[in-house]
């Protein structure tokens, strides 16, 4: 797949003139008459901004290709339209699937010109609506008025994906690759909720009745065993007692199960998938995604879901739901008991990673089980009062969260896999148990308005408020705290301490690559020596600064430097220097693991260049460069200037103070 994109892009650089023809072809084809539906222009056109964002196409001549194309599309779909408007309709397609038309002239009828431009954006509606135009003898001129507008704002638009695709993608690159996998991985994991719950809602909701009818069925066979289904199916059944036996039974199975698992031998870190799920959560490290899952995480934390079960049970007591209320109670309640009755009898730990946690235990995860509880219900909630075409939404919105905050809990190492797992596992048996009762005794439908106002009220202001106040001490509790080694001198020298074993993550397509330094002592001391060779604190990219890269006309030394990551962090100082003919070097510190004789920190240390790399005149990226030798050339003559450094020339260089004997002079 590789090899045939590169193909491609060796064609289209060689043939440029070829490629803005098939931009052209593709607009047309997409705008024309019942051709468009089946074209697939959106994924030419994606391609067609990533060709652009690799300097392979440039960005006017393929927008001017595809505003062409669109308009003599759309131009064309008029001109049959006008003067075969009699016959459209008893002509194929349209003689089939009369409804395509149908639609587009009701359409058409509601927004009229408007309806041109807006039909461009539309999917399926944008081959027909310019056709509906001409049938309905639209004026000539309004429709190129509107034709010309709509080409010109379109073509950019359905560019600027490919563009801001692949520039995302470098800058991704250069920051650190792995947080564009955890990034595709969230985006993946919304999608895939969605899509799933969308599936099983229109394969089981079908069947959902003749299930029930089954149930009921058992139950008058087995008039002992069949009572709690009786319960939970039956409507004229009460069912307080069989619910809090229920909870019983789901409580005592969970907790031998549990108690028969934790009995042999097989720990959870034992448990392959486990370690491979921790180590993957791992590698994924940085501080910016780091920011975003502790957000995540905190979607199950006590803040919001208690004060989310408190608003909504006050809401729905004061609207006389009582019913309501004291179901989602029961399902809220459940946790309270669950959560501390199975950690204290199983007493499954934690992964050893050094969290700052107040609860030792893994399972279950309060975060997963408390929002599966609070979430799921509030879905079955929602799902009662809402029209049914639309009712997977509520399940799906549901499950995206849920699922984003046990991807986080993974992502953090909190819990084991296998325990985030069974604690989705226990808060769906009781919602689902509970959700069975609850819609198969709903006497009416409530509206639905209000709770979602509040709802969304209460978790935003919770999420909103707890952020502000807790976002630096939660980073500090789910920061990893690994033991520091204490090394003599003498390893250091000789590398025979495994530091040198260690790889930084460099940018780009590149896995890993060797540090180019390693530096003994205060930092301070070091950002004060290389100041006499005038490197300085580079201005690191953040949002204040972010709308720079917009300006490809600035000077790269105006550019902010792109934060690098290594094993989770960010450097600890960043030092640039600007050097003839517009270039500049980078300097990236990170602390080590290492320390010699309890006080002198080690730090790592990677060098290199810095380019501007322009994308479609629109995007500008400052990209390191690594294993740049005229940058190497220039940092040992610098080094070679100051006398308050030692340094010992090799594979990596070593550094340190000149005062402190750590390296000969």
């Amino acid at each position: 797949m590789v090899e045939l994109f590169r193909q491609l892009l060796d064609w289209v650089s060689a043939n440029p003139g070829w490629a803005y023809l098939v931009i052209l072809l593709t607009a047309f084809a997409e705008s024309l008459a019942v051709i468009g539906i089946i074209v697939p222009g959106v994924m030419i056109m994606l391609a067609a901004g990533a060709l652009i964002a690799t300097d392979d196409l440039r960005f006017w001549p393929a927008c001017l290709s595809a505003v062409v194309g669109a308009i003599a599309g759309d131009g064309l779909s008029y001109w049959l339209g006008r003067h075969y408007r009699d016959h459209i309709g008893t002509s194929w397609p349209f003689r089939r699937y009369p409804g395509q038309l149908d639609r587009g002239i009701v359409f058409f009828q509601r927004y009229g010109a408007m309806s041109v431009i807006f039909g461009r954006f539309l999917g399926p509606s944008r081959a027909i609506i310019p056709l509906v135009a001409g049938i309905l003898r639209m004026h000539p001129r309004r429709f190129l008025i509107a034709n010309v507008f709509s080409a010109l704002v379109w073509a950019p638009a359905y560019l600027a994906p490919g563009i801001v695709f692949v520039a995302s993608l470098k800058l991704a690159a250069e920051a650190a690759t792995r947080l564009a996998i955890l990034l595709l991985m969230l985006v993946g994991l919304i999608w895939l909720s969605a899509w799933s719950v969308r599936l099983l809602f229109r394969l089981l909701s079908s069947r959902a009745s003749s299930w029930v009818q089954a149930l009921l069925h058992w139950a008058d066979l087995h008039p002992n065993m069949g009572r709690i289904a009786q319960a939970l199916a039956d409507p004229s059944h009460p069912d307080a007692a069989t619910l809090a036996a229920l909870a019983a039974a789901l409580l005592g199975a969970t907790a031998v199960l549990g108690a028969s698992i934790s009995a042999m031998l097989i720990g959870p870190d034992n448990l392959i998938l486990n370690r491979l799920a921790l180590d993957l959560g791992q590698s994924l490290r940085s501080p910016l995604a780091d920011n975003l899952m502790v957000i995540l995480s905190r979607l199950g934390s006590p803040i919001v879901l208690g004060v989310l079960a408190i608003v909504v049970s006050g809401y729905l007591s004061w609207r006389q739901r009582t019913r309501d209320a004291y179901y989602w109670l029961a399902a809220c309640g459940f946790f309270l008991l669950a959560m501390p009755a199975l950690a204290l009898l199983l007493r499954v730990p934690r992964p050893d990673l050094g969290l700052n946690l107040p609860w030792p235990w893994s399972f279950p995860s309060a975060s997963v089980l408390g929002a599966t509880l609070a979430y799921g219900f509030l879905a079955i909630i929602f799902s009662r009062d809402i029209r049914n075409s639309v009712r997977w939404l509520s399940y799906a919105t549901a499950a995206i969260i849920i699922l984003s905050i046990a991807l986080a809990r993974v992502y953090f190492g909190a819990e084991w896999l296998s325990d985030i797992i069974g604690s989705l596992a226990l808060g769906l048996a009781w919602i689902a148990a509970l959700g069975l009762a609850f819609r198969r005794h709903a006497r009416h439908k409530e509206g639905w308005h209000g709770l979602m106002l509040i709802t969304v009220i209460s978790i935003g202001g919770s999420l909103a408020l707890s952020s502000s106040s807790q976002q630096h001490a939660d980073l500090e509790r789910y920061s990893p705290h690994l033991p520091t080694l204490d090394i003599t001198a003498a390893q250091w020298r000789d590398g025979d301490c495994g530091l040198f074993s260690e790889h930084r993550e460099a940018p780009g397509y590149s896995e890993r690559a060797s540090f180019d330094l390693s530096y003994a002592g205060n930092l301070e001391t070091f950002v004060k020596a290389m100041a006499t060779q005038a490197w300085r604190p580079a201005d690191m990219l953040a949002w204040n600064n972010v709308m720079k890269l917009l300006s490809p006309s600035l000077p790269l030394s105006d550019l902010p430097v792109i934060p690098h990551v290594q094993n989770g962090r960010h450097a600890a100082v960043t030092l640039v220097k600007n050097i003839e003919q517009g270039q500049r070097l980078v300097l990236r510190l990170w602390t080590s693991y290492c320390r010699i004789g309890q006080h002198t920190q080690v730090w790592l240390g990677s060098l290199g260049k810095l380019r501007k790399e322009d994308i479609a005149g629109l995007i500008a990226l400052p990209l390191t460069s690594s294993d740049d030798d005229a940058a190497r050339l220039i940092f040992d003559k610098d080094l070679a200037q100051l006398s308050a450094l030692t340094i010992n020339a090799g594979e990596p260089r070593l550094i340190t103070t000149t005062n402190s004997g750590l390296l000969p002079r």
